[in-house]
């Protein structure tokens, strides 16, 4: 916590200075000479660390504290470990009334390429110090919450048909939830080539700012499958990947563990819902499925199960042994 006579911008590492070592409260004679030589000692020492410019910078009143101006920083680090990717659901005007309201935000948008210049707008709507309001309940890996330590990207795209909602009192299981959300006749909009260009340009600086791992590229669906399917089945992930953009398993890897999943069978459906939960999809067991669906949206969009079969278990086996240290294929 600062000290109430800290500037609040980051202090050098030697103290700063309180009200009772500032020079005008040692004007008078009654101070005595040993405490005037403590505080010429501490000046003296503060002066060598940073400069001080007295009322600049802050618009605050510079009867009552100096900024420092030039001094070392503390010791920091990004708040910021995630990237989470969504689509808007909406046009342009929308997306930006719904992300300057008062219930959502994200720290970007992205739009479609504009009419006049043929070229995405890219909108910062949220410094990206500050939490903003995206990602909702939400979990990946040991970390919720994702507001707290992610990016939100919103980028503007129609997303898919609207579905169509159960009758009153209707109960819904959770592979019949599947094949509701992630049926082909939805029809998730595409995108647009120069938008996912200018998405990969706006991306790189941001991930190398804070040093943002490629499995923590992620989209809203990953963090929260149970209630989100953007950015959707039609999301180029693998094209982002080959610009060194999130996560994408090794060929040579998968086909590896489909040869051995073709001699020894699946393992069992919990030794794959432990790997699913290892790599950082929040599973809930009474309804597995819905994360194993937005896992194979990201990864195998092709054809979205909501069930393991042995393509989508030797990708995620593969995933687990590129980005989280699990065995790597035993060929037989």
């Amino acid at each position: 916590m600062t000290p109430r006579y800290c500037s609040p911008r980051p202090c050098s590492p030697r103290p700063c200075s309180p009200p009772s070592f500032s020079p005008r409260f040692f004007s008078s004679r009654s101070c005595s000479r040993r405490l005037l030589s403590l505080a010429a000692a501490t000046l003296t020492v503060l002066l060598a660390g940073c400069g001080t410019q007295p009322g600049s910078g802050a618009g605050d009143g510079s009867d009552i504290f100096d900024w420092v101006t030039s001094s070392p920083h503390g010791k920091s680090n990004s708040r910021v470990r995630h990237l989470v990717l969504h689509y808007t659901d909406d046009d342009l005007r929308g997306s930006l009334i719904s992300l300057t309201g008062s219930q959502v935000s994200a720290h970007y948008l992205l739009s479609a390429p504009m009419p006049a210049t043929g070229l995405p707008r890219v909108y910062p709507l949220v410094p990206e110090a500050r939490r903003a309001w995206h990602a909702g309940v939400s979990q990946w890996g040991e970390r919720s919450n994702l507001n707290d330590t992610s990016i939100g990207i919103e980028i503007v795209n129609a997303g898919p048909r609207a579905l169509v909602p159960l009758e009153a009192g209707e109960q819904e299981d959770a592979r019949a939830a599947v094949a509701r959300r992630w049926s082909p006749s939805r029809d998730f909009a595409p995108w647009s080539e120069a938008q996912i260009a200018a998405l990969i340009t706006l991306l790189k600086p941001i991930i190398a700012r804070h040093g943002i791992k490629a499995v923590d590229v992620v989209g809203h669906s990953d963090i929260a499958p149970e209630r989100k399917t953007d950015p959707g089945s039609r999301f180029p992930w693998q094209r982002l990947h080959d610009a060194s953009i999130g996560a994408w398993p090794r060929t040579s890897d998968v086909l590896c563990f489909q040869r051995q999943l073709a001699s020894e069978g699946l393992p069992s459906q919990q030794v794959l819902l432990t790997a699913l939960t290892h790599y950082g999809y929040p599973v809930d067991a009474a309804r597995p499925e819905l994360a194993i669906a937005a896992f194979q949206a990201h990864f195998r969009p092709g054809a979205i199960s909501g069930a393991f079969d042995a393509e989508s278990a030797a990708i995620l086996l593969a995933l687990n042994t590129r980005y989280r240290q699990s065995l790597g294929c035993q060929p037989t």
